[in-house]
């Protein structure tokens, strides 16, 4: 089973997603931007790597706001979404082709990847309460 570590970034009320270029799996399809944890790191030191790669910016994170496994046809993923912040920098996307901030009221607009749908409901629902 591969694991992966997305981030879970929230500013001034609203969380980041990304859309991925073509190409890879889910083309064209929004995510909580992370990638794979490399052997031996942590993943919180696997998702601040990943965003430094991906969006250029530090963060600091706040620990695991939740984690489960997917199965796409080709493969079974464990994914850790962290909470997390910027600390520094300014976003500039390396792998993304566009990155949109939304309230927890607009979590359901984008069409998903498949494995991260269940944290955007969980995003969401935290938020309707």
């Amino acid at each position: 089973m591969i694991k992966v570590v997305a981030a879970v970034i929230e500013e001034n009320g609203k969380f980041l997603l990304c859309k991925r270029g073509p190409g890879g799996n889910c083309p064209f399809l929004w995510e909580f931007p992370g990638g794979k944890i490399e052997p031996g790191e942590t993943p919180e030191e696997a998702i601040i790597r990943e965003i430094r790669e991906e969006l250029s910016v530090d963060i600091e994170t706040f620990g695991i706001f939740c984690e489960y496994s997917f199965s796409y046809p080709e493969k079974d993923i464990y994914f850790y979404f962290i909470r997390a912040k910027i600390l520094s920098g300014e976003i500039f996307p390396t792998f993304h082709t566009e990155i949109k901030w939304l309230s927890p009221a607009e979590l359901d607009f984008p069409q998903y990847c498949p494995a991260d749908v269940e944290a955007a409901k969980k995003l969401k629902g935290a938020f309707e309460k």
